[in-house]
């Protein structure tokens, strides 16, 4: 888990990455860097939801079930990654942020959850 929290910290501190995470899939965070304004359990738990939905909508489609679900909106994006069995990693990020190295240290959480 050290592994773990050091490319969190890695990731959060990619400017314009405003928060990131793991969480279960079940809707549990796991470990978080968030602001302090934002709750730790509801967005653990509305990633899992999102991820969850997206599964299912995929399923009915008879499509491979996903393995990342972005989110963006105007000068925003919120991606959710699979990286484990049983865990979701979260980012979120302005429209700036170095996409390419988040998905980099995304690819290490993956390494480390047995998936990468």
């Amino acid at each position: 888990m050290t592994e773990v929290r050091k490319i969190l910290d890695q990731l959060k501190a990619i400017q314009g990455v405003i928060g990131c995470g793991i969480v279960s899939k079940d809707g549990r965070p796991v470990e978080m860097r968030l602001p302090p304004n934002m709750n730790v359990e509801t967005i653990a738990i509305m990633a899992a939801t999102v991820f969850g939905g997206s599964m299912t909508l995929n399923t009915e489609a008879g499509k491979q079930t996903p393995r990342t679900i972005n989110i963006k909106t105007e000068g925003f994006n919120t991606a959710i990654y699979q990286c484990g069995r049983r865990s979701l990693a979260i980012v979120m990020m302005d429209e700036k942020s170095d996409y390419e190295k988040v998905v980099e240290y995304i690819g290490q959480l993956e390494s480390e959850f047995g998936i990468g």
